[in-house]
């Protein structure tokens, strides 16, 4: 039996193992952490003793890999799933925006979202519609150096339909500027997301933490199959003779052998592990081109609820871009409320003190909900500073393929050539797709 490394127990690391733990290959996992789950992970918080994610995740419905994974280790019910595509927004002075897609087939049924689209005019509502008419008659995607603002004006959309629909879109799937971020991986969103079927384009929030979710359950199946893990066990650098990859050497010192790596780390962490003398290869240089975007959350404790008719809410044009009601996601009603606050693409606030951030989220707060009175018991923040990959126009051409230049390695993250941006969907996708290359290599 052969034996595969798998550095990073990140949703790439751990969907790779499980794929290659169920095809029975031997696996060993590393991992730096002493928990793992990467940027898809929860902790206890010694302040308020909650279970906090380190961040709040949005899924699709059309995320099949990871629909797959977690089916595969029995943590399918704990993602909570829209019936219909429904998003709610409020604006500042606290008017409201609905989208509320009826069960029609796609796209009939995002087109008709917009046309009743609530507190959104007919020009702006026509500009949508006339959009979603030549999405579906273009021939191929736009092209990755076109921005998506430069495409939305080439589609001719107003200002008023780019507040309440594309650009919270944008930020929340591409974690970046409109201004910046590419076109071509909006419309792979777009295409799978919106314009296949119904179903796909139905939300889904996390019922429970995400370390429980996804970490706990992978690495229970993975023991039970008798994989390797090792916790705690930083990875230092690649073993390699004649140009090929043949081990992992720890920081402990200890070198473990291998027939195949698959390496699950950030674009930096990856880099690190190659010898010196491979840094000048035309691929591994493209990935040091590889730019970061970050994500503020923060998780505030309110004496009452800003709001109770909806899990998460929209903040049209504001700083602050996303609001989840996690105590009403929950099930918990009365009494204190937990919310999450998400700012994406957040490189204007994540050098900012938690008391500038304090001071934010009142003053948003007085803005988007001007009659809500509520005191706060608790606030945490937390900075992911590279929490994605920064999907700027032009850039996908140096994300590298799943297969590296060197015997024996491979590559898995949500960075890399997967087509689409970087997401949880992208991560699994990624793992996938790395263990089927190695499978197809122990085969060779």
């Amino acid at each position: 039996m052969s034996r595969t490394i798998i550095i990073g127990a990140g949703l790439a690391g751990m969907a790779a193992a499980v794929r290659l733990a169920e095809a029975g290959e031997e696996v060993t996992l590393l991992e730096s952490t002493k928990a793992g789950g990467g940027r898809a992970r929860s902790f206890v918080d010694g302040a308020s003793g909650r279970e906090y994610d380190n961040g709040q995740h949005l899924l699709m419905a059309c995320y099949r890999e990871t629909l797959a994974f977690l089916r595969a280790i029995g943590s399918h019910d704990g993602i909570y799933f829209q019936r219909n595509l429904k998003v709610d927004l409020v604006r500042p002075g606290g008017d409201r925006v609905a989208l509320s897609c009826p069960p029609l087939p796609a796209p009939l049924h995002l087109a008709t979202g917009l046309l009743t689209m609530r507190g959104v005019g007919v020009l702006h509502k026509a500009a949508a519609l006339r959009a979603g008419l030549l999405l579906r008659g273009e021939v191929k995607r736009p092209d990755d150096n076109e921005t998506c603002d430069a495409w939305l004006s080439r589609l001719g959309q107003t200002a008023g339909i780019r507040h309440v629909f594309w650009d919270p879109l944008i930020w929340g799937v591409l974690n970046d500027d409109p201004l910046v971020a590419s076109a071509a991986m909006l419309m792979a969103v777009l295409e799978r997301g919106f314009m296949s079927t119904r179903d796909a384009s139905r939300l889904g929030v996390p019922r429970v933490p995400l370390s429980r979710l996804y970490v706990d359950q992978a690495l229970s199946f993975l023991r039970q199959r008798g994989a390797d893990i090792r916790l705690g066990a930083p990875a230092r650098a690649l073993e390699t003779r004649d140009q090929a990859v043949t081990g992992v050497v720890l920081k402990s010192g200890e070198t473990l052998a291998a027939d195949r790596v698959i390496s699950a780390v950030p674009p930096k962490a990856f880099l690190d592990l190659l010898p010196e003398s491979w840094s000048g290869h035309p691929v591994y240089q493209d990935i040091g081109r590889l730019q970061t975007s970050p994500i503020v959350n923060f998780w505030v404790v309110l004496d009452r609820p800003l709001f109770t008719d909806t899990p998460f809410l929209g903040m049209v044009n504001g700083p602050i871009h996303w609001l989840f009601n996690r105590s009403l996601i929950d099930g918990e009603t009365g009494g204190e409320t937990l919310l999450n606050c998400t700012i994406s693409a957040a490189r204007s606030a994540v050098a900012d003190s938690a008391e500038s951030l304090v001071d934010l989220f009142h003053g948003e707060m007085r803005r988007y909900f001007p009659k809500q009175e509520y005191a706060i018991r608790h606030f945490r923040v937390i900075k992911e500073k590279r929490a994605t990959i920064s999907h700027a126009a032009g850039t996908y051409q140096w994300r590298p393929e799943i297969i590296s230049p060197t015997r024996g390695l491979f590559m898995a993250g949500d960075w890399v050539r997967t087509g689409l941006p970087a997401t949880i969907e992208s991560a699994v996708q990624s793992g996938h797709e790395a263990a089927a290359a190695a499978l197809e290599h122990g085969r060779a």
